[in-house]
């Protein structure tokens, strides 16, 4: 029988934040085809934040896992984002990438999609120092409590993510 993740332990225990980036956030160079909740999920999130114009000071995600896709059109539209995860097996994935670690994820398909969806596919290296500049906090996060984020205090958003 298949052991499936049941609660807060296993998922500390067991979840490898690099897998699940190469399962479910890979992207050829040359076709996004392949990965269509991925592209679904960018192409909303484009809308969202660059041609609807949500925008404002603070974004805060809620559970971003080892991922920066969220934040590659959010980060034109918010001066700060605020990242949240429980592990920290991925809040150090995302640290990795953040510091520009060789063997952090490429996010470089994703990041080069997304620009060409604002209209410019060149600037991908421009977007990705965008966005590491926007990330201010990457914090320990448990929705499971009153305060998910305690005992820190953030200050008010004007968007949330989860």
């Amino acid at each position: 029988m298949e052991r499936t993740f049941v609660g807060k332990e296993d998922y500390l225990q067991h979840f490898d934040p690099q897998d699940y980036a190469k399962t479910y956030y890979s992207l050829s160079p040359d076709s996004c085809s392949e990965n269509t909740i991925l592209t679904f999920s960018l192409k909303n999130l484009h809308k969202a934040f660059i041609l609807d114009g949500i925008k404002g000071d603070t974004l805060i995600d809620i559970g971003s896992g080892p991922t920066i896709y969220q934040f590659l059109s959010a980060c034109e539209s918010f001066r700060e984002i605020i990242a949240t995860d429980y592990t920290d097996q991925n809040r150090e994935e995302m640290q990795r990438w953040l510091r520009k670690e060789p063997e952090a994820f490429d996010w470089s398909p994703v990041v080069k999609y997304v620009c060409e969806l604002e209209g410019d596919r060149q600037r991908w290296v421009e977007k990705e120092e965008k966005v590491r500049r926007t990330i201010k906090q990457v914090l320990k996060c448990d929705v499971t409590q009153a305060n998910p984020l305690a005992p820190l205090r953030v200050p008010p958003a004007d968007c949330v993510l989860s």
